[in-house]
């Protein structure tokens, strides 16, 4: 045998039948790609030529996991990378990035073309999946019911005790509190199991609000009013976006959706200015850390950034325009906030 440089292969062989013949080949080194089997037999001058593909380990196909209505599915099994492609009845989905998760690999294929009603819970279909390297598998799938999906109807802020004004309706303070509404879609009514999970993007912290604990609230059988107060459930150091999603009774979870963004903010005292109107001034508080830069003005002409690891309760900031500061946040930097502080003399 010869690889596709021209080298030379090592083969043992035996007969099996009287045509039939049993080859073994060390190919542990080898790369995938087109091989050649010489066979030279006896009076002839010239081996007979046999083309041959040698192939890479296969993936491993464990399930495809799909569910009634969703244009996309979760392939689990081993050497997902090697997949191009999967075909399920006349649908074609294309393949995602692979993630590991518990010794597997797991790979998102979606589709562009909406399956519902074409697929039905408990459909039985065997999805046909591709490989690179052009090798086709079979593998059997029963279509899962449909996750649960709401809607999100509207929310309403209630600030902390901060004297920062939050001018973004979509900042939520972390000493604040966020109610909302949402109405579900999938099921048609809402299950007293439910719950909704609110968590930061990265998942790196998350909670679960039900009718159980008080913090979710039928209004009717569909809408549904639920109470976030993001220092009791996440504690003082989460910031960033947050999203929310259903969780079904039995474990199933729907499409995320953004709901707010977290910031933290400092607790504001005074300001402290001299005489001299040419002078800047002292802003007092406590965690001045969390402010990104302080201006005297909405465009930010004149400010002050703070700089990373500020520990110091008074900070020296533009004098104000009457007793208006205008600030950054660090957990939300592009957005411009007010505070109205006592301006009292050094």
């Amino acid at each position: 045998m010869k690889d596709q440089r021209g080298k030379p292969l090592k083969a043992t062989w035996k007969l099996v039948k009287a045509d039939e013949l049993e080859v073994e080949v060390p190919l542990k080194e080898e790369s995938a790609g087109p091989v050649l089997v010489l066979v030279a037999q006896s009076g002839l001058a010239k081996a007979d030529e046999v083309p041959m593909q040698m192939y890479s380990e296969a993936a491993h196909l464990d399930h495809f996991t799909l569910n009634a209505g969703d244009q996309q599915g979760v392939l689990t099994g081993t050497r997902l990378d090697e997949v191009s492609g999967l075909e399920l009845e006349n649908f074609h989905f294309v393949p995602g990035d692979v993630v590991r998760v518990e010794g597997k690999d797991q790979l998102r294929l979606s589709t562009p073309n909406s399956m519902s009603p074409a697929l039905q819970p408990g459909q039985k279909l065997v999805a046909r999946v591709a490989l690179k390297d052009g090798r086709v598998l079979n593998l059997e799938t029963v279509v899962e019911p449909p996750r649960p999906k709401l809607t999100l109807l509207n929310k309403n802020v209630q600030a902390g005790a901060s004297m920062i004004h939050l001018s973004s309706t979509d900042d939520l303070a972390q000493d604040g509190q966020m109610t909302f509404f949402i109405k579900t879609e999938i099921p048609a009514t809402f299950p007293r199991g439910e719950k909704i999970e609110v968590a930061t993007e990265d998942g790196a912290a998350s909670t679960l609000l039900s009718l159980a604990d008080g913090t979710l609230v039928l209004q009717d059988s569909r809408t549904v009013l639920g109470t976030l107060r993001p220092l009791k459930s996440f504690g003082g150091s989460v910031f960033g976006p947050l999203r929310l999603r259903a969780v079904s009774e039995n474990g199933e979870r729907g499409d995320w959706q953004s709901l707010a963004t977290l910031v933290r903010v400092p607790s504001l005292k005074e300001i402290r200015c001299p005489d001299s109107p040419d002078k800047p001034c002292s802003l007092i508080g406590q965690n001045l850390f969390l402010i990104d830069a302080v201006a005297s003005d909405s465009q930010f002409a004149h400010s002050v950034p703070v700089p990373i690891g500020y520990a110091d309760s008074a900070l020296t900031v533009p004098r104000p325009n009457g007793t208006l500061l205008y600030i950054k946040l660090r957990d939300d930097p592009a957005t411009v906030n007010t505070a109205a502080l006592p301006v009292l003399p050094e």
